[in-house]
């Protein structure tokens, strides 16, 4: 399906990047590249690209593709969900 489009989030330092990348490493994505980055979630087909900027404190995140059966709105609920969970971290909670 894809074409989800892109979000933008802000207030994203490089202690948050690398505690994303981290999260989903650890919950079996793959992870290539380097800003941008590839994820395959190997999860209802969801494939991302991210690209961090550091000086703008930003990130933007784009769905790349979904099973056809996956709307879109399914995935960005969750990827919002997530993102303000990180954002709701104080920096010395955040082992990365």
């Amino acid at each position: 399906m894809g074409d989800c489009g892109t979000h933008h989030y802000d207030n994203i330092d490089r202690v948050k990047m690398e505690l994303i990348l981290k999260s989903l490493r650890d919950n079996s994505a793959t992870v290539s590249g380097d800003n941008p980055w590839e994820v395959d979630t190997h999860k209802s087909g969801v494939k991302l690209m991210g690209t961090f900027s550091e000086p703008a404190s930003t990130l933007d995140i784009t769905v790349v593709d979904t099973d056809w059966w996956v709307p879109c709105s399914m995935v960005w609920n969750k990827i919002d969900e997530l993102m303000r969970h990180v954002h709701s971290l104080p920096i010395e909670h955040i082992a990365v």
